[in-house]
């Protein structure tokens, strides 16, 4: 949306494809864990500037090699985005395992007590959705630091809520296996289980970059923008957008 606004901002006659049916893309994710309802407004401004400079949006539209031979376009932005990480576990498609985007989605529901496997910021912001709601959740995280990921200002008082709410953190713990029941694990050559009615998964995303494989050398101006670029934050994905409508 960055990128189409700045593009139309110049003078270019700009349309937006969008799979779903709602604009947004991480950032609507990103405003359903607790305490981050604040990037709502981020996708309603965007929204209000697609509006504003009359930018044609088509929702429920995926953007195919069909679609850039029927518009040919002068240049084409691919902002695809990024997918979750499904890590090569023994048990990993086992009923009781859902994705953590799935969770905060409200597409699938957990039991009451619930392995978060990922410590980063996605799982720790999906564990504390989840207790908000009533779960038993226990974060288990391969690194020696939960939220290894999050800047100190918001680290520190995501750790003192996690402590004074008692969930549950564990470190240093390799997954081996999901069972029906839990999570069979190892720490220092140890064996571990996690009993839990459910399992979250959450260990990062990884760019959807297929579309831009598929295009590469088949239009005149090619701009790869956002997370299918490779990982980012926020800030820096909406910075790449500006500098491709900037520059196109």
């Amino acid at each position: 949306m960055e990128a189409a606004r700045v593009a139309a901002l110049r003078g270019h006659k700009v349309t937006l494809y969008e799979k779903s049916g709602e604009l947004g893309g991480q950032l609507i994710l990103a405003g359903l864990p607790p305490y981050k309802e604040e990037w709502k407004t981020t996708i309603v401004y965007f929204k209000s500037q697609m509006k504003k400079l009359k930018i044609n949006v088509k929702l429920h539209s995926e953007f195919t090699l069909k679609t850039l031979e029927k518009e040919k376009p002068d240049a084409l932005i691919v902002a695809t985005g990024s997918v979750p990480v499904k890590p090569k576990i023994k048990g990993i498609d086992n009923e009781n395992v859902v994705m953590a985007e799935d969770v905060l989605t409200g597409k699938k529901e957990t039991g009451k007590k619930v392995i978060m496997i990922g410590g980063g910021l996605v799982g720790c912001e999906t564990a504390e959705f989840l207790h908000k709601k009533g779960k038993q959740v226990t974060i288990v995280e391969m690194l020696p630091k939960i939220a290894n990921d999050v800047g100190p200002w918001s680290r520190w008082p995501m750790m003192d809520r996690f402590e004074e709410e008692k969930m549950g953190m564990e470190v240093n713990v390799k997954v081996e296996e999901i069972t029906g029941d839990g999570v069979k694990a190892t720490r220092d050559g140890k064996d571990l289980f996690f009993p839990a009615d459910s399992v979250v998964v959450a260990v990062g995303m990884k760019s959807e970059d297929t579309l831009l494989k598929q295009v590469e050398g088949k239009v005149p101006e090619l701009y790869k923008v956002g997370t299918c670029a490779g990982p980012g934050k926020v800030v820096n994905v909406i910075y790449d957008g500006f500098m491709a409508g900037f520059t196109v």
